[in-house]
């Protein structure tokens, strides 16, 4: 629960400083028709750049000054006027690129009990683990969003992903 609250705006005296953000460039993403509740529906980018070398360079923070990092913020919303209550969970995994699935332990992000919410903007919530070696060590990694149907989805949801990273320092 502290990643949760050390990225979610707690006063920098009390749980670090945030150092950076980096705001990754959004994915447009269809959810097409017919997905059975048995099965995930996965949406990869299997080499992104994470820019992290550069951001810490532009905020001039050394790798030993970082001791946390991980998701602050993502959002889904449909482009297309679908709501999501054919959805009942929604993960972002962020895993190295050498990795061909991301698994349950790379949760950077998610959401649960979607299903029959008429909602057409989903805010995911920042997952637990620390991505501070991942990041340090990586200059791409592997992005999955990992979606759940609730039951067999009945139509198309044009949606769009948009998420951010962040590092913290000071704890």
């Amino acid at each position: 629960m502290g990643l949760v609250l050390v990225l979610c705006g707690c006063p920098r005296s009390t749980f670090g400083d945030r150092l950076f953000e980096i705001n990754y460039p959004v994915v447009d993403i269809t959810i097409p028709a017919g997905q059975p509740s048995f099965r995930t529906y996965v949406v990869a980018q299997p080499q992104l750049e994470t820019g992290f070398q550069q951001a810490m360079i532009d905020n001039g923070v050394e790798p030993s000054d970082i001791y946390l990092v991980g998701g602050v913020r993502a959002r889904l919303t449909s482009l297309s006027g679908e709501d999501f209550r054919e959805i009942e969970r929604i993960e972002l995994r962020v895993c190295p690129a050498s990795e061909s699935d991301c698994t349950f332990i790379d949760l950077m992000f998610s959401i649960s009990d979607l299903g029959g919410r008429r909602q057409q903007v989903v805010n995911l919530n920042p997952g637990e683990k620390n991505f501070r070696n991942l990041f340090l060590e990586r200059e791409e990694v592997r992005m999955e969003l990992v979606i759940f149907p609730f039951d067999v989805t009945t139509q198309n949801i044009d949606a769009r992903l948009e998420w951010t990273i962040g590092a913290v320092g000071g704890l």
